[in-house]
């Protein structure tokens, strides 16, 4: 839907595990994301290579596979708005946007302890909302772009810091 130079974009729904104990937040699907209706399509984005090699799996080749790795880390994903008004597919072409409920979401999958802030830009804009919502019941990460666009972070440095999120 369009709106003068501006998108109406809707989000996915989670990407739900069984019993999930982390919740990776990203913003909204990208154009690339939502043509192919799978979260993190781009490949650049390198959200599944990171995730294959802090779990010592294999790279998932399709979406089933990536399901199955999610499953095994506990890992759900989702992202902070449930839409959004952009003028491209970046963050930084969000106008407005209608958040999710992830403090309900939270409540309702008690078995997540830990969020996953995908980006310290988007921890900046409601990572550390969350935590204040929270409080000590769960533990808000603020974790380094997993995109492509964060090319001055490697894959190794990368899984580095998003470790500590899968640390007991």
């Amino acid at each position: 839907m369009k709106k003068n130079d501006s998108t109406i974009v809707e989000g996915f729904p989670p990407l739900m595990c069984h019993e999930p104990r982390v919740l990776i937040l990203g913003t909204i699907p990208g154009k690339n994301s939502i043509s192919a209706n799978e979260y993190y399509y781009d490949n650049g984005n390198r959200m599944w290579k990171m995730l294959a090699k802090l779990a010592t799996q294999k790279m998932p080749t399709n979406y089933t596979e990536k399901k199955v790795l999610l499953e095994h880390l506990h890992v759900v994903l989702w992202d902070y708005y449930q839409f959004v008004e952009r003028t491209n597919s970046t963050d930084k072409g969000i106008l407005k946007g209608t958040p999710n409920d992830i403090v309900g979401f939270v409540r309702k999958n008690p078995t997540i302890t830990k969020i996953a802030i995908n980006g310290y830009k988007k921890y900046n804009v409601f990572g550390e909302k969350l935590q204040n919502q929270f409080g000590q019941s769960i533990k808000v990460f603020r974790l380094p772009e997993t995109s492509g666009s964060n090319a001055s972070w490697t894959l190794e440095k990368l899984c580095k810091e998003w470790s500590v999120v899968f640390e007991l």
